[in-house]
């Protein structure tokens, strides 16, 4: 990562419009950021009463103006009443991040509980299956009901242990994206529902194949993979006997992996004998598969499992469902990290349609522990802007801890 160009400035000549680094630690002094341009002179005699001989600069963020301009008088006020004034707006940041993380925790909960729901729904398959119906139905419509209602969405990720990402987790993430992707593509109503149905129980053909194939971390050997592609013929099968299964869920759990171009499986088929619905499962699950793999370590960043999508499969999915989910999930999809143009380091954990470029960002800062980090929305901070989006390996260890980015990744929305 590229250190911006800084230079130290004696205290009397700092100016309204540099850009500087307190270079204090974030409990030593009021403001929200340590790094920050200076826009008024309230915040200059805040900064000259707290002893510093010299400051920090950062010419490139700077206003040019300010680097040559004669310097600004302090305004004549009591340091220690504005500083009260910006802890306690520093301590109100503070106590919406707490919030955020409060509601963060319970959609994790609840994501949980419908994780072990989809468990139970698979179980009773074989022994219930109307009572394993009449479940997926309330999973079902608690989670379409999230669409139903007008405004923007929020896409808000739910960090998983790496023990946690299940089968059963992964159909809720399937789900939760297929409405998603669904909603935004103009489904509604009973079909939406149908979309949702399939999508959850898309993979249920698996829980008929042996445990050491579902499960296997390492390469599939040829005839565990040949095993593998029988599973939405199995589902097929397994849910072929429930009267009240709509046809299009069961389209959907036998034909998600099939390609246009014909290349995919069980049958082969491709065109336009692929409904839009199974399309937009099939998208969905490639996506979750990208970026929760089977084995953690195969796993891919979300704006990179994207761009695959993008690209590698121009030819099998459905060209404008794929871009019309890029859109759905933001320019920077929740997990992804990205820097800013101030250095720091943040996880994206929701994107907002209205605002695509300007996500909200669990930032990462040393001197603020894991459990009360900070959590900003961009589009309360003008002069913080995305610069670029990191990989594995572009930072430190200690940065994928405190993110959790080694964490597998849920998914759940809500309305703003």
């Amino acid at each position: 990562m590229a250190e911006e160009k800084k230079i130290k400035i004696p205290i009397d000549r700092l100016r309204i419009g540099m850009y500087i680094d307190l270079e204090l630690s974030w409990t030593k002094h009021p403001f929200l950021f340590s790094k920050f341009k200076l826009s008024n002179q309230k915040d200059l005699g805040i900064i000259k009463s707290l002893g510093l001989t010299e400051i920090t600069v950062i010419p490139k963020l700077s206003d040019q103006a300010a680097l040559t301009a004669p310097p600004e008088p302090a305004a004549v006020v009591e340091p220690s009443a504005l500083e009260e004034e910006l802890r306690k707006d520093k301590q109100a940041h503070v106590d919406k991040a707490k919030e955020y993380r409060d509601r963060r925790k319970q959609a994790a909960n609840k994501y949980r509980e419908q994780a072990e729901q989809v468990r139970k729904i698979s179980k009773d398959l074989k022994t219930q299956p109307a009572n394993a119906i009449h479940n997926a139905d309330e999973v079902v419509e608690g989670l379409a009901a999230e669409f139903e209602t007008t405004g923007e969405m929020l896409t808000n990720l739910v960090n998983l242990g790496s023990g946690e990402h299940s089968f059963y987790n992964h159909n809720v993430n399937v789900t939760v994206l297929s409405l998603m992707l669904g909603s935004s593509a103009g489904i509604k109503g009973e079909a939406l529902r149908q979309l949702a149905m399939g999508a959850l129980l898309h993979d249920v053909g698996k829980i008929e194949l042996p445990a050491q194939v579902t499960n296997k971390l390492g390469k599939l050997t040829p005839s565990e993979a040949t095993l593998l592609r029988h599973h939405p013929s199995l589902g097929r099968k397994l849910t072929g006997r429930i009267r009240n299964l709509p046809s299009m869920a069961q389209a959907i759990i036998e034909f998600h992996h099939e390609m246009l171009d014909g290349s995919g499986y069980p049958h082969g088929i491709g065109g336009d004998r692929i409904p839009k619905q199974v399309r937009i499962v099939s998208i969905a699950n490639i996506y979750d598969n990208l970026c929760n793999a089977q084995d953690p370590k195969a796993s891919i960043t979300p704006k990179v499992a994207l761009a695959i999508m993008y690209k590698k499969y121009k030819d099998k999915l459905d060209g404008p469902l794929v871009e019309q989910f890029i859109r759905t999930m933001g320019v920077y999809p929740p997990g992804t990290v990205v820097q800013l143009n101030d250095d720091s380091i943040g996880l994206v954990v929701a994107g907002d349609s209205g605002a695509m470029l300007r996500p909200e960002l669990l930032l990462y800062n040393p001197d603020i522990p894991k459990k009360d980090a900070l959590i900003i929305n961009l589009t309360e901070h003008p002069d913080l802007d995305i610069t670029g989006v990191l990989k594995p390996g572009d930072y430190p260890s200690r940065i994928y801890e405190y993110l959790g980015i080694e964490e597998r990744l849920g998914y759940f929305v809500e309305k703003r």
